[in-house]
């Protein structure tokens, strides 16, 4: 699983990403140490058609410009292929998502000069007790981030009532401007998406808004799933595959009826953030929550940028 990919940034240096060349350097060890899953002989699996093969299989999340910039043309040069999931309410909405706004905010400012504004907006009627401690043991286990920043995502993320997170941000990008984000510049255009499925990507939905499902309602959770699918089915063309990954993911982000939502769409299959191998049983008992590891768990792939 990657999200950021791209060249150091000076004017960002606390941004949280994996610099292209220690991408480059990955990709050569896990083609020295696994190899790389075939397509086609991956998706007969999930279908029960065949025997998983063996190999990596690359995910892409958030549809970040960086992913067309720097990883596309990487994954060509080299005969690979990747699955990147797409929000698509940047297409629907023109605005950047309220996740890569927080992302923004400690990337160009860094947490420490963060999160005492932050702490002086937000009060307790907005941040609601009932998963507070399950969202704190639960959240950010595999990245590398001072307290300060994970304090910061950890509210901005899971704790805060959504009915009151966007003004928060709002608020907070009054006070620091530079983290405003671009809709146009920052993610990948439909055009983009549609010479990427071309070349043998598989482009799958990663809901409207990346909102952690688990707080959600069901007819939201419905209607984040279904409207997101029927966007990028008219953009590319119709998919190639149907597929979804949870934003954020770990089993703490979905329900049941989130699975149950995926099995209606004809989702091929989905994929959570657990840090194990997938078996052939889970093809066969949890399709719509493989698992998958971050990058950060591998040799070469330590996130850039000096966070603080």
């Amino acid at each position: 699983m990657y999200h950021y990919v791209r060249s150091n940034a000076s004017d960002a240096p606390w941004y949280y990403h994996l610099d292209i060349e220690d991408f480059r350097a990955q990709l050569d060890y896990f083609e020295d140490e696994f190899g790389f899953a075939d397509r086609d002989a991956f998706l007969a699996a999930v279908r029960g058609n065949a025997d998983p093969p063996d190999g990596v299989i690359l995910t892409f999340d958030d549809g970040l410009r960086d992913h067309y910039e720097w990883v596309f043309p990487e994954l060509q040069r080299r005969g690979l292929w990747g699955i990147f999931y797409i929000p698509t309410g940047p297409y629907t909405k023109g605005m950047a998502l309220n996740v890569h706004r927080v992302h923004a905010l400690v990337g160009k400012y860094g947490g420490d000069a963060v999160l005492e504004p932050l702490l002086d907006v937000v009060d307790d009627e907005m941040v609601p007790d009932a998963r507070r401690e399950e969202f704190h043991t639960e959240t950010y286990q595999n990245q590398n981030n001072t307290e300060s920043v994970t304090t910061v995502k950890r509210i901005l993320n899971y704790f805060i009532s959504y009915g009151h997170r966007e003004d928060v941000l709002n608020t907070l990008c009054e006070q620091f401007p530079a983290a405003d984000l671009d809709p146009e510049t920052f993610y990948l255009r439909p055009a983009e998406l549609r010479e990427m499925q071309d070349a043998g990507m598989i482009i799958g939905s990663h809901s409207i808004s990346h909102q952690v499902f688990s707080k959600l309602s069901q007819s939201d959770q419905r209607d984040e799933i279904v409207s997101s699918f029927d966007y990028l089915s008219t953009t590319v063309d119709q998919l190639d595959v149907r597929t979804f990954c949870y934003p954020y993911g770990g089993f703490h982000t979905f329900t049941d009826y989130t699975r149950a939502v995926l099995d209606d769409v004809d989702c091929l299959f989905s994929f959570n953030v657990e840090s194990r191998d997938i078996q052939p049983v889970d093809f066969r008992t949890q399709p719509q929550a493989l698992p998958r590891y971050d990058c950060n768990e591998f040799r070469h792939g330590g996130a850039s940028g000096v966070v603080n």
